[in-house]
């Protein structure tokens, strides 16, 4: 990689418009011998000389710094690789980099430059090297998973944190939660699904609430998290059926219900093959919001139950726990006529 700084283009402009360096350090304010350590790469410009150099050149101070800082990003990711003895793009592999113009996650500078993509990344996450990455939340997140793509589950935290930014939540209370799992019932009951009328119930009842679909190779359900005091809950539709998402949102709220303080310090990330007792209880919580336990254990052991005979509780959430438990097969029919697909169910 060949990195630039705004020495070479600052030699250019002294030799063609025949400036000499010490006429130059005058106008600036420092010495012939700091300009030369300038010129030379021996020195870094600060930004009160940028400023000043800004002044008696007119050349626009953001695009001074914007040239040094990409520089000194440029020799961070060139160190990082070589101490790593990683290849560009194997590294720029770990971001299913293609993956991320094609959702749409971010857009490149120039998609063809593969240092300038990575830049971007690291952009995006907000970070000033690629070491960084890794000092973020991944000591702190809260989460079991065979799946090893942390950069993955960064890039759709950081895009989840983005979209909470667009949306103006009321004042938090522990209270409300009830009256979102009362929400989420009546919804099952009716077997609809809405994204922005649900974004929006909780977004009054104080919890940020993003859907975003995750990037392909991730085994991301969901998370919970705690933003300046206000819970926020990031959902996947990794599940395609109604049942499935509304659990996976009950089980967030879970943590909100149980976790909120350790969600301040760390993010608990929902999987598919989690087997943690923290994820454990949550999903216990989850399953006896969906239907209480007395009642479902009487469904589940009384050979006679007619589903559709149902009147208390959602017939998706009963059949989704009878399934679980291995009462009924996923491709029976009662599974599949009272879980329906979450395509039959948008509104």
């Amino acid at each position: 990689m060949e990195s630039i700084r705004f020495k070479d283009y600052l030699k250019d402009y002294l030799e063609f418009n025949n400036i000499t360096n010490k006429d130059f350090a005058n106008r600036i304010g420092i010495t012939p011998k700091h300009l030369i350590e300038i010129l030379s790469g021996e020195s870094d410009i600060s930004l009160n000389i940028a400023e000043n150099i800004s002044m008696v050149t007119q050349i626009p101070l953001d695009y001074i710094l914007r040239v040094e800082q990409d520089y000194k990003l440029e020799e961070k990711i060139e160190y990082y690789l070589l101490k790593n003895n990683i290849r560009l793009t194997n590294y720029l592999n770990k971001f299913d980099y293609k993956e991320l113009e094609e959702k749409k996650y971010l857009k490149y500078t120039d998609k063809n430059d593969k240092e300038e993509v990575l830049k971007d990344i690291l952009k995006f996450l907000r970070v000033c090297e690629p070491q960084k990455i890794y000092e973020l939340e991944t000591d702190n997140i809260y989460f079991k998973s065979n799946n090893d793509k942390k950069e993955l589950l960064l890039l759709w935290l950081e895009k989840c944190y983005r979209e909470s930014l667009n949306q103006t939540v009321n004042e938090y209370n522990k209270e409300n939660i009830n009256n979102l799992v009362e929400y989420i019932r009546k919804l099952a009951e009716k077997e609809t699904f809405n994204k922005d009328k649900l974004i929006k119930k909780f977004n009054e009842n104080g919890i940020y609430l993003v859907i975003q679909e995750d990037l392909p190779k991730s085994k991301i359900r969901g998370a919970f998290k705690v933003n300046k005091d206000i819970p926020a809950i990031y959902l996947t539709l990794k599940h395609k059926r109604i049942a499935d998402v509304y659990f996976a949102l009950l089980h967030e709220l879970a943590h909100c219900k149980s976790d909120f303080n350790k969600a301040k310090a760390s993010s608990l990330i929902s999987t598919d093959s989690e087997s943690d007792d923290l994820e454990k209880r949550a999903d216990m919580q989850a399953y006896n919001w969906m239907v209480d336990e007395s009642y479902y254990n009487k469904v589940k052991n009384d050979i006679k139950y007619n589903i559709e005979e149902e009147k208390k509780y959602p017939k998706s959430f009963i059949v989704y726990r009878l399934a679980i438990d291995k009462k009924i097969k996923y491709s029976s029919n009662e599974y599949q006529k009272y879980n329906k697909k979450l395509d039959d169910c948008l509104i």
